[in-house]
């Protein structure tokens, strides 16, 4: 059976489209070459993700990963492997929480071979790295059939990808997805029917957003049985081979539905719904997705300038592309970057329709890269054709397409540079937060008790705690909840009917108000702040949504010394709840600001009113006090500071010159007598 030649086309009028272009002289690589090409495309993602692993361990002494996501896959494989159940603790938490179950089983599977979680995950990321490259390579082949040198090249611009060699090292089912999207890709412009198939229902245990790659191929294949009556050169699935697809992706399909339903009671994934709910579209803003996540993604944040096209080429082959497609539709004729581009647009029109956010790092966008990356390279290639056809000299056009392509390597190359510092900080970063709390909680509470959490991947891992997730992923019960006004108190609530006794939540996402935090990273790590609480039914106190983002505006404010408008903020604050130390802390703060000393003492002693052990009140009204000659009071409140806080070098000094005031005053007092 022939393959499909897309370069090449049969038009209708009976004439072979080829010009002048040297490009379409047919290029075979040498079984040498090959071989050497294939040796690259092993080695070269090893390297490559190695050189990221060895910069992160070099500097941060720990390997860790710059999401907290993956120790979610881990956890559920962990007890995979360890109890035969999907679920979140030993064998007691069964549930659908975990996006890929595939990837999962992959790592339960791992277990078994090592009980190291970090190289089980780098090896598998990187083993689906450099699967993902041979597969590219196979499939720019098909695109590019009388050019394989420009095959060669475009997987050359997949490997150096910063993002994928970012995700490779992240613990995360990322390549695993686009590996199988790829080969799937492959075995369908091959027709290759069966492993077609069998990709085609993997992609759904990978990934829940893959069904609009499944939904692209349909459409895809839909334009081809149309346009084959007048091209010959595209061939169909014959009509066994279609039932042979069909029967095998909805087998696949239907036991990956059966699966959740059986866990969970619903056909897709805990993480699915919680999602949408938490990053509902009402809270989130859809330009500002398109603006930020998408567009800035896949270009640069810089003003439209000369350095402007130049580094960001991709989009111009990209965009041309997608001019192309539109003209050959208006045509009739197909177009080989359908596919493609209706899986780009498709993907992205999703997530701006039922969920605006592309993650950190934007990785709901990464599976989208090497397909942009084809395009855009196909797109060089449409170029040069075009300028061959106008100006008639083939060696200016191979030069354009050449130019292209060294400028796209050499940018590829300084990008990857720079997101390799990038993995190494948030690597750091992560595990500041996440680890560390985590090992807090394995240290200093016993296996009884319950932790409630919205980021429950380290903290699952490590701890070996039973886990309350707020934020729904494996604790589907809460995810209609999330998004109420009064979701707090209901999530309180919760908690006490499940025992949780401890609290560790990202100030950012959850904070607890006139409560000491057992552990905190406050002062150490800005911005985020973990902190970890003992939850006392009843008593512990936490922040409506609303209330908490109003605290985290007047903290913002303090950097300004906006004295009127943290006021503003704090007032409006305070009328909802009237009983966060914080706030009138804060307000303190800003009537300072505005010279105005009795609301700051009020404010103050109100913060301390409230919450008797709040120690920045304490300090501040100690130091105003001894400054204002009041030392009584002085001395009372740095005293009862330095119990809370007794290695505090400068409360210490200023307790000293207050004693010694007062000494001195007694002395004279006596004397005067």
């Amino acid at each position: 059976m022939k393959k499909i030649k897309y370069p090449i086309k049969k038009k209708r009028t009976g004439k072979v489209d080829q010009g002048k272009f040297a490009f379409n002289n047919p290029y075979k690589p040498s079984k040498v070459v090959k071989t050497i090409f294939y040796v690259l495309l092993i080695l070269l993602p090893v390297f490559l993700a190695y050189l990221y692993l060895r910069s992160s361990l070099k500097i941060n002494h720990v390997f860790s990963f710059p999401l907290d996501d993956p120790w979610i896959h881990l956890t559920f494989a962990k007890n995979l492997s360890e109890y035969f159940s999907f679920s979140y603790f030993k064998n007691e938490m069964v549930t659908a929480g975990s996006t890929s179950p595939l990837y999962t089983i992959l790592l339960a599977i791992g277990f078994f071979v090592t009980g190291n979680e970090m190289i089980l995950s780098y090896v598998i990321g990187i083993l689906f790295f450099v699967l993902a490259a041979i597969a590219f390579y196979w499939l720019a082949s098909v695109e590019f059939i009388k050019e394989n040198a420009f095959a060669m090249l475009c997987t050359g611009i997949f490997v150096i990808d910063k993002w994928m060699n970012f995700i490779s090292v992240s613990g995360m089912e990322t390549t695993m997805f686009i590996f199988i999207l790829i080969l799937c890709a492959y075995f369908y412009r091959e027709r290759k029917a069966v492993p077609f198939a069998v990709m085609l229902g993997l992609i759904m245990w990978t990934r829940p957003d893959g069904v609009v790659f499944i939904i692209a191929v349909i459409i895809d294949y839909m334009l081809v049985r149309i346009y084959s009556k007048e091209e010959i050169y595209l061939r169909l699935f014959s009509d066994t081979e279609l039932k042979k697809i069909a029967l095998i992706f909805t087998g696949i399909l239907g036991l990956y539905f059966v699966m959740n339903l059986l866990l969970s009671g619903s056909v897709l994934p805990n993480t699915y719904n919680a999602k949408l709910t938490y990053y509902s579209p009402e809270f989130r803003s859809r330009y500002e997705f398109l603006r930020d996540e998408v567009w800035k993604y896949f270009t640069r944040d810089s003003k439209f300038s000369f350095e402007y096209f130049l580094i960001n080429l991709m989009m111009v082959g990209f965009l041309f592309s997608i001019a192309k497609l539109i003209y050959d539709l208006y045509k009739k004729t197909y177009n080989q970057n359908t596919i493609y581009i209706l899986f780009i647009l498709g993907l992205v029109f999703v997530y701006f329709l039922k969920l605006p956010y592309a993650h950190r790092f934007g990785r709901y966008m990464m599976p989208l890269i090497p397909f942009y990356i084809l395009v855009a390279t196909i797109g060089f290639r449409d170029i040069a054709r075009l300028l061959n056809r106008f100006t008639d000299n083939a060696l200016f056009a191979k030069s354009v397409f050449y130019i292209f392509i060294g400028i796209t390597f050499f940018q590829g190359i300084k990008d990857y540079d720079d997101t390799r510092e990038l993995y190494v900080v948030q690597s750091k970063y992560i595990y500041d937060r996440q680890v560390k709390a985590a090992n807090w909680i394995k240290d200093n509470t016993n296996e009884n008790d319950v932790i409630a959490t919205h980021d429950v991947g380290a903290i699952g891992y490590y701890s070996n705690r039973k886990i309350v997730d707020v934020a729904g992923l494996v604790t589907p019960e809460l995810i209609k909840k999330i998004n109420d006004i009064d979701y707090v108190n209901y999530m309180s609530d919760y908690m006490s009917k499940n025992g949780v006794t401890y609290l560790a939540f990202l100030r950012e996402w959850y904070r607890v108000a006139n409560q000491e935090a057992l552990f905190t990273t406050a002062g150490l790590l800005p911005p985020e702040i973990m902190e970890v609480y003992k939850f006392e039914p009843g008593k512990t106190k936490i922040l409506s949504r609303e209330v908490n983002s109003l605290l985290m505006k007047a903290q913002m404010l303090v950097g300004r010394k906006d004295g009127q408008q943290m006021i503003y903020v704090l007032n409006r604050l305070l009328a909802l709840d009237p009983n966060c130390a914080q706030a009138y802390y804060l307000r303190g703060f800003a009537s300072m600001y505005l010279k105005d000393n009795v609301g700051f003492e009020k404010d103050l002693l109100k913060a301390n009113e409230i919450y008797p052990n709040y120690t920045d009140p304490l300090y501040y009204l100690g130091e105003f006090y001894k400054n204002e000659r009041r030392f009584e009071e002085s001395q009372i409140q740095l005293t009862k500071y330095l119990q809370l806080v007794p290695d505090n070098k400068m409360a210490t000094g200023f307790l000293r010159v207050v004693n010694d005031s007062l000494q001195a005053r007694q002395n004279q007092n006596f004397l005067a007598k």
